[in-house]
């Protein structure tokens, strides 16, 4: 009854999350072009999940899990949606059809899919965004969605999906046990230093932090940022790295609250050209644009409204922002979806333009050091 109270009142005042207003990028989030000028690595088509092992560093092409330089080391049947990996080498790989399987390790081939997930009360991991081990027996799984799958996310975001949750799974038993329910888009997590987890919740534009033993009521850590936060890794410095893959735009937010338009928009308009976030401009002219964002003179003001935007934030052990490396309106470094520290460089997946790029000297820089 509060809730559906506080709501009516939101509605009329235009407040809470009835709001259409979007912070601006300020502070430690002040913008910069540092994605732009960071060295190129490689390339490669649908490139997501950087991770490190204890013997090299692995990402995702698709199907395909990679090492750097660019070599292949395993081939699936489906998309790969996220990769975890233990202190001893075992990964946790995630599919966009469903389901985790372990490969390595002691529990080398333990899955956990539609099958097996029918023992708990029908609940299915049918999208696994982000995964992290607590330990070799442990595993800590986000499911963005119950209706649909990783690669769906546009749609889940204009349908005003929060059927998300986290789950921790007993690898050793082959045991499940949720954490938390009800999340709009969980999609990245980490462990945080009092035992308990980080986890992203992009929807509504903040990160979590939950019992790792037990379900329980979250609390905030982070809150009303510009854009939408992803996939977190933990700084050898201290602190965390903390990936948005998207902006947020006051005509989007808008969007989101005119049911009417959003429904015919989505029954009526291809997905690529919903005016909707974005991992990268397709180019095209059909492409929903904003004034700000048309051409002068051949030229795209780097502050331009945009539907996709580069930005890796360096946060402490709090999950508070310190500062940030971008990439603005009439860059290309779109869509950062991993990123993961090789030794003193920073490496940053951006999944719109399919490139891995190194920020040389960013993973020695203490959390209150800014970057040059």
């Amino acid at each position: 009854m509060i809730g559906a109270l506080r709501r009516t009142v939101d509605n009329f005042l235009g407040r809470g999350e009835a709001a259409i207003t979007v912070p601006v990028m300020d502070g430690p989030l002040k913008p910069n072009q540092l994605l732009e000028s960071a060295g190129r690595v490689l390339t490669a088509p649908e490139l997501d999940n950087l991770v490190a092992t204890p013997e090299e560093i692995v990402f995702t092409s698709g199907n395909t899990l990679n090492n750097i330089p660019g070599g292949e080391v395993a081939r699936f049947l489906s998309v790969v949606s996220c990769v975890a990996a233990d202190a001893d080498g075992a990964l946790a790989i995630g599919f966009d059809d469903g389901g985790v399987v372990i490969r390595g390790g002691a529990h080398d081939g333990r899955r956990f899919d539609q099958l097996n997930f029918d023992q708990f009360n029908g609940n299915a991991l049918n999208c696994p965004t982000a995964a992290v081990f607590l330990d070799a027996d442990t595993l800590i799984v986000t499911n963005g969605s119950s209706k649909h799958r990783p690669s769906q996310w546009r749609r889940d975001l204009m349908t005003l999906g929060k059927s998300g949750a986290v789950w921790r799974l007993d690898l050793a038993h082959g045991t499940a046990q949720k954490l938390a329910s009800g999340l709009a888009w969980p999609c990245g997590i980490a462990a945080a230093p009092d035992g308990r987890l980080f986890v992203s919740e992009s929807w509504r534009h903040q990160v979590l932090l939950i019992d790792a033993a037990k379900a329980s009521r979250p609390e905030l850590a982070l809150t009303d940022p510009p854009a939408y936060p992803g996939r977190i890794a933990p700084a050898a410095k201290g602190g965390y790295w903390l990936t948005f893959f998207s902006v947020r735009n006051q005509l989007i937010e808008f969007i989101l609250r005119e049911k009417e338009y959003r429904l015919r928009m989505i029954e009526e308009v291809p997905e690529p050209f919903w005016m909707a976030p974005a991992l990268a401009s397709t180019g095209k002219f059909e492409e929903p644009l904003q004034g700000s964002g048309l051409k002068q003179m051949g030229i795209l003001k780097p502050w331009a409204a945009t539907r996709s935007y580069g930005l890796v934030v360096r946060c402490d052990v709090a999950m508070q922002p310190r500062f940030s490396y971008h990439s603005r309106a009439d860059g290309v470094i779109h869509g950062i979806t991993s990123v993961c520290e090789d030794r003193a460089d920073l490496l940053v997946a951006a999944k719109g333009p399919g490139v891995i790029v190194r920020l040389a000297g960013a993973a020695e820089k203490p959390v209150g050091t800014r970057p040059a």
